[in-house]
C-alpha cells in the first residue's frame, strides 16, 4: 500500500482556514461563460441541468490545474507499482481568527439549491462550501485531508481505503463515520438507492463515466468506480473498475461533499431549512424570504469560524 497520511490526524486544529472559494467560483465562471457565448450566466435552477457537462468539466479542469500548479502532480502520478508516495500532511491553519466570511456582502438568487451532489449554479457552489466538506480539500498548499484523516492506494491502484476523522458530527447531532460516507457515495452511484431521488447527478457521470449497472457496448462498466465498502466504524474502502491516478484529486469537487444521511430526502434535499446538512463550519438557521442565515457550528472539528451572517436574494 502506498500511504497517504497526516500526522495530526487526532489532534484538533486550533484556528479556521477559508479555502480559496471566491477564486475557483469566478474562474470557472470566467471559463463556462467563455465557451458558452450565448449564455450570460450560469445556468439556474429554471435551467435545470441544462449545461451541467460542461459546467463541471470546467469546475474539475480549474481544480486540476490548481492542484497541478501547487504539487507538481495529482495523487499516485509516477508513483505505480508500489513505491512509496511522498505523505500528505495538513499545513496548520491560520486564518487570523474571528475574520469576515469570504462570501459576507455577496446577493445570491433566491432559486438556490443547497444539494451539493445536484447543484449547478455559482451562488448554490459558494453557498455548499460554508454547509459541507469532502473527504479531502485543496488548500495553498494543494491536495490535502479534510473528513478523511488520511488515505492509502492498493499496488494495483484500484483501492482507495480512506482512515476517516474521529469525533466530527453533522449539524443534526448525527455522527460523521463510515456509514454515512457509504450512504453519500450509494445516492450518488446507485440511481436504485432511495436517496438517490429524482436527481440527476450529472457531475458524478461526467466525472466518473457513469452509475452502477450501466455498460459500454463491450460489456464493461461505464463508471471508474465500482462500489464504497466499510472495513470498520472509521474506515472506507473505494473500489475502481480500472486505475485513476486523479480519483482523489476528483473528490474536491463540491458535487461529492459529505451530506447528513438523516436528512435526506429524495426530491427536497437541499431546498429548505433543516434539509442542508453538512459537517462544514456553519450551519444554516433561517431560511426566509430574503435572505440565508448562518451561524458557527459549535462542535465544529476545525476551529470556530466568524459569527453570523447572512446572505440576501437578489
Amino acid at each position: 500500500m502506498r500511504p497517504r497520511t497526516d500526522p495530526q490526524a487526532e489532534e484538533n486544529a486550533t484556528e479556521f482556514q477559508w479555502l480559496p472559494k471566491e477564486m475557483l467560483k469566478a474562474t470557472c465562471e470566467i471559463l463556462y461563460n467563455e465557451y458558452q457565448p450565448e449564455q450570460s450566466k450560469i445556468p439556474t435552477r429554471e435551467e435545470p441541468m441544462k449545461k451541467t457537462i460542461f459546467q463541471t468539466l470546467f469546475v474539475l479542469l480549474t481544480l486540476t490545474a490548481l492542484l497541478l500548479t501547487a504539487c507538481g502532480a495529482p495523487d499516485g502520478a509516477g508513483n505505480q507499482g508500489g513505491s512509496q508516495a511522498t505523505p500528505v500532511s495538513e499545513p496548520a491553519t491560520n486564518n487570523g481568527g474571528g475574520e469576515e466570511p469570504a462570501a459576507a456582502g455577496v446577493t445570491i438568487i433566491k432559486d438556490i439549491l443547497l444539494d451539493p451532489a445536484n447543484a449547478t449554479d455559482a451562488d448554490s457552489l459558494l453557498v455548499v462550501e460554508y454547509l459541507y466538506e469532502g473527504l479531502v480539500k485543496l488548500d495553498t498548499e494543494g491536495l490535502v485531508p479534510a473528513l478523511a484523516a488520511s488515505w492509502t492506494v492498493s499496488d494495483d491502484g484500484l483501492d482507495y481505503i480512506f482512515t476517516l476523522r474521529q469525533g466530527v458530527t453533522f449539524h443534526d447531532g448525527t455522527p460523521f463515520n463510515a456509514d454515512a460516507v457509504i450512504a453519500n457515495f450509494n445516492r450518488w452511484f446507485d440511481k436504485n438507492d432511495p436517496a438517490h431521488g429524482t436527481g440527476e447527478y450529472a457531475a458524478w457521470g461526467s466525472i466518473f463515466g457513469g452509475f452502477k449497472g450501466e455498460t459500454n457496448e463491450d460489456g464493461s462498466p461505464k463508471s471508474n468506480v465500482d462500489g464504497a465498502e466499510k472495513v470498520d466504524e472509521y474506515t472506507v474502502l473505494i473500489h475502481l473498475t480500472k486505475p485513476d491516478a486523479n480519483f482523489v484529486a476528483k473528490l474536491v469537487n463540491p458535487a461529492f461533499f459529505i451530506v447528513s444521511p438523516a436528512a435526506f430526502d429524495t426530491d427536497y434535499f437541499g431546498t429548505s431549512l433543516g434539509t442542508a446538512v453538512g459537517t462544514g463550519p456553519y450551519r444554516l438557521t433561517d431560511w426566509g424570504d430574503s435572505s440565508l442565515t448562518f451561524e458557527p457550528f459549535a462542535a465544529y472539528w476545525n476551529g470556530i469560524p466568524a459569527e453570523t451572517f447572512e446572505l440576501p436574494f437578489k
